[in-house]
């Protein structure tokens, strides 16, 4: 559907041309009309218009100075200029301004409607999808980076996605590491403690971030090994692997990625006042259990800093000060509660289902009560997952169940783990199936309200611009919805409904123009085309029809 502005300050023109334009079937347009240029500015600055048809000569602004404001809000649209002018001048001056048409308002009807579908063939034939192709390549260029770090991220988190997707996110986001091949990991901190620079340094005022990342960036790289780095949980990450050949001992040479971090602590705080802290693996670790090593190496990263800043830790000094009990947040750390929070706010039923029945594994392996610490946490994580969820999507049917909210809010109210868990996955299917209906209703609803807002004001003349914007959407999203859902557009329900009142008006005996106002047609003339395009008839050849008929019910009466 293409928008068209109609724009003269002469009446009887600005009526044939949107009736004109507004009677063709195809293409289908959305046809819109002003009488001044105010006017024509106030739908210029309200909505994205395709076609102006404007009149060269009006008061306050002619034609060519509108174009101009047109070009700076729309520059793809396509402007006809209308004059009953036939001077070289205008139509020079037309021409020089990229006009697609100039044409006199003398001419036939074909003429005006071959301008205005020659536009839309330029519209439609125009660099505009490659320019916007490219756009959106320099974009995507741009934001490469931070769609990097929300895939490696979500994989520390430990989502599950098929292989040959991560492949293909790997080879989209240019990560240049190999999914066959394992990985080391190093997760790092930066301590809020500052530290005096040494005097004489020669990186005095550098941004301190991008200076830590790069540095420790280049020092795990070299010609034999990759290296990549993201950020989560306001931590510094970096995942390198080395090439195959390159063994010391048939394992990654972890002792000298110790002493290339050793040198960049150095670095870090002698030139930039700034203190890390470092745990990384000993060797490699394969991909499926990166989301595993990472939540051991965060929680090592927090545990350690009771003992002081600027270490470089080993993942087996992790284990030997854990304590006793505490074990069970070594396994299920942020990155499960955030890809359950993920799945749940996407409506994904079965991985979150599966990450439930994982964590349900995990604490009946570890033999967790309901009544310590450890299996609280975990209770009221789930619960507070499940009741944020119920919130936010306003689910009143669940609001309003006390007893249930009740058993969210008190793990007393369970008698053991396995009936936690139950109830749990109970709750969590509830939530999931009133989401496939709010989905299901959500578009009938649209338009359900669109179609009751088009009978409300069907005398007003409604446009499609005022439809989309009583829902709240864009006007080509909602003509899409509309079709999808009543497979019809909007402009050939609206006919209907016109038609449909005034044919029930024609009964009651009313005015012509009465009947042409109450469905929003200004011209009487405007509508009895609009009727007899409808119906084959003209509305006093139906009316004159009705009473007929009418008559010979009577006389056989």
């Amino acid at each position: 559907m293409y928008r068209v502005l109609i724009v003269d300050d002469e009446r009887h023109v600005l009526d044939w041309i949107y009736e004109l334009l507004a009677d063709l079937t195809e293409p289908e347009l959305d046809v819109y009309k002003a009488g001044t240029v105010t006017e024509a500015l106030a739908w210029l600055n309200r909505c994205r218009i395709d076609i102006v048809v404007t009149d060269i000569s009006m008061p306050g602004m002619n034609g060519i100075e509108l174009h101009e404001k047109i070009r700076e809000r729309w520059p793809e649209c396509k402007v006809i200029f209308l004059t009953g002018y036939t001077d070289f001048e205008y139509a020079y001056r037309a021409l020089q301004n990229e006009a697609v048409g100039y044409i006199l308002k003398t001419e036939d009807d074909d003429v005006i409607v071959a301008a205005v579908l020659k536009a839309i063939r330029l519209i439609e034939e125009s660099t505009r999808k490659e320019q916007l192709l490219r756009q959106a390549e320099e974009r995507m260029n741009a934001a490469i980076p931070l769609l990097r770090n929300e895939c490696l991220a979500l994989m520390l988190r430990g989502e599950e996605t098929l292989p040959r997707l991560r492949r293909r996110q790997f080879h989209e986001l240019e990560v240049d590491l190999n999914l066959e091949e394992p990985v080391a990991l190093i997760v790092a901190h930066m301590d809020e403690r500052r530290i005096p620079q040494e005097v004489g340094s020669s990186l005095p005022n550098i941004p301190v971030m991008p200076a830590v990342v790069a540095s420790v960036t280049e020092a795990l790289m070299d010609r034999r090994a990759k290296c990549v780095h993201l950020t989560i949980d306001g931590n510094l990450c970096w995942l390198v692997q080395y090439d195959t050949s390159y063994v010391l001992e048939g394992t990654i040479p972890s002792a000298r990625m110790m002493e290339s971090l050793d040198n960049v602590q150095t670095f870090c705080r002698e030139s930039l006042g700034q203190s890390l802290s470092f745990v990384m693996t000993e060797g490699t670790v394969l991909w499926d259990s990166l989301a595993d090593k990472y939540a051991l190496l965060r929680q090592g990263l927090v545990r350690h800093m009771i003992y002081g800043s600027g270490f470089i830790l080993f993942e087996s000094g992790i284990s030997s000060v854990r304590q006793s009990g505490s074990h069970i947040s070594v396994r299920i750390d942020r990155n499960k509660w955030e890809a359950l929070r993920t799945q749940l706010e996407k409506g994904q039923r079965e991985p979150f289902m599966q990450g439930l029945e994982d964590i349900s594994r995990i604490v009946v392996e570890q033999n967790l009560s309901l009544h310590d610490s450890s299996g609280m946490e975990v209770f009221y994580n789930l619960s507070l997952l499940l009741l944020s969820s119920i919130n936010r999507w306003e689910m009143q049917e669940l609001i309003v169940d006390v007893t249930l909210v009740g058993r969210l809010t008190s793990s007393e109210r369970h008698i053991s783990w396995h009936a936690a868990i139950v109830f749990l996955r109970e709750t969590a299917n509830l939530i999931f199936n009133l989401l496939d209906e709010k989905q299901e209703n959500g578009a009938f609803n649209v338009i359900q309200h669109v179609q009751e807002y088009m009978l409300k004001h069907l005398h007003e003349g409604t446009s499609l611009v005022e439809l989309a914007e009583s829902v709240y959407f864009n006007p080509s999203y909602l003509s899409r919805l509309f079709k999808e859902v009543t497979g019809s557009s909007i402009t050939a329900y609206l006919a209907d409904l016109r038609l449909e009142r005034a044919i029930s008006m024609l009964q009651e005996n009313h005015k012509m123009g009465d009947i042409a106002a109450a469905v929003g047609i200004e011209s009487s003339a405007y509508f009895s085309r609009f009727f007899k395009k409808m119906t084959g008839r003209t509305p006093q050849e139906y009316r004159e029809k009705l009473i007929i008929g009418t008559g010979h019910e009577k006389s056989r009466k």
